[in-house]
């Protein structure tokens, strides 16, 4: 029987029973020592900065629906207008498991020990759940955004949105329930203590790749890909040929008017993937390092797991922070619009149209700053318009 080094709570036979040895390579219990339990307490803190976060969230929407609801008219909103809103809500929700499985981290630092049973379970179907939700989230957004911004075409179907979003909550439902309901014997459980929060086994690598893995590394990649050409947009350097999707150019920097900010807040919602990057990276190399030393059934040091989760589990938190800086139109973050008629009377057009359909380009007295967009000395390429968010754009409607 192994001696219990001091501060571990554990009894002898539970702390045997942590080691990790060539007949017991995968251990179904964790003994923390007062360093790890700290470690642990912290994720915990993370973790409910983005609950709270995302919490406080919720709570705003379901004011931004109220004041709808009695301020406009029924038939003249909806609170998932656009596929950018589904997506959006999607992401957050799986937010929200994700920090909640962390926060349920609070079970083991109250007991200093991780053990596997039904708790344990149930924290890493969670966890699962929430981060590879997050990750396909990410994923669909970046390209989304990628598509409006440059191309503008083929992305106002919320039919085409929701059946995304579906996909995701039913890959991972089945992912994740099947490989719980498949492996519920005691010596061959899904999730255990790995080690010092419960999600998919060290045997299961598979099942990690496939059903988390993967997609952290997608969407990672594929945030990384489209923010560098959405940057380059942004700052004028870029154009796409509206009708052929592979050619683009670089070129000088335009001179674009950013009176409104409309420019700046555009970056900031670029900003998604990047944010999600640097969330992300770190967290998948310790894991890749994890890799290796499991098969010699050693962990990398216990203060690089718990910096990467610190860190990964304020995602939650981040995403919140950026919605409610950039204020887009999404989620009735915009104000109502409320218009207020006399009766008999037809309202007033709007300055921009009172007068003709179109603002004239021509019009030399016009306060507005011309939008950039298809000149003809530009042969019909697209270029950015310093007065088009990217948000605004999910709501322009398709150009030829």
């Amino acid at each position: 029987m192994s001696n219990v080094p001091p501060g571990i709570v554990c009894t002898a036979e539970e702390y045997a029973l942590s080691l990790s040895t060539d007949d017991n390579p995968y251990p179904t219990i964790t003994c923390l020592t007062h360093g790890q339990n700290i470690g642990v307490l912290l994720t915990v803190e993370a973790a409910l900065i983005s609950l709270c976060s995302i919490a406080f969230l919720f709570t705003l929407i379901i004011r931004n629906v109220y004041r709808h609801w009695t301020q406009v008219p029924w038939n003249k909103w909806r609170l998932l207008q656009e596929p950018m809103d589904i997506f959006m809500m999607s992401l957050f929700c799986s937010d929200f498991l994700q920090a909640f499985g962390m926060v349920m981290n609070i079970k083991w630092v109250h007991e200093a020990k991780l053990y596997s049973g039904d708790y344990c379970t149930a924290q890493g179907a969670i966890q699962q759940l929430g981060e590879t939700g997050v990750a396909m989230a990410t994923f669909v957004i970046s390209v989304h955004t990628f598509i409006a911004v440059m191309w503008r075409k083929g992305t106002h179907s919320r039919l085409a949105a929701f059946c995304i979003v579906g996909f995701i909550w039913l890959f991972v439902a089945l992912f994740v329930g099947l490989g719980v309901g498949l492996h519920r014997s005691p010596g061959d459980l899904y999730d255990v203590p790995t080690p010092f929060w419960c999600w998919v086994g060290g045997r299961f690598l598979a099942e990690r790749i496939a059903g988390e893995y993967f997609w952290l590394w997608l969407a990672l990649s594929t945030s990384l890909l489209v923010y560098v050409p959405l940057y380059f947009w942004s700052q004028g350097r870029l154009s796409v040929d509206p009708h052929k999707w592979w050619r683009f150019r670089m070129h000088r920097p335009m001179v674009v008017e950013d009176t409104d900010g409309r420019k700046r807040r555009a970056m900031a919602m670029l900003a998604y993937p990047l944010i999600y990057a640097i969330l992300v990276l770190p967290l998948t190399v310790v894991r890749w390092i994890n890799f290796g030393l499991e098969a010699h059934g050693t962990d990398a040091p216990s203060v690089f797991n718990f910096v990467v989760i610190v860190v990964f589990s304020l995602s939650g938190a981040a995403n919140v922070t950026l919605l409610l800086t950039t204020r887009p139109q999404l989620l009735l973050f915009s104000k109502p619009n409320v218009v207020v008629v006399a009766e008999g009377r037809a309202p007033s057009p709007s300055p921009i149209r009172r007068g003709s359909s179109k603002p004239s380009l021509g019009d030399a007295s016009s306060q507005e700053p011309m939008q950039l967009g298809r000149l003809n000395d530009d042969m019909g390429w697209n270029l950015p318009s310093g007065r088009m968010s990217v948000a605004s754009s999910y709501m322009s409607t398709d150009m030829p």
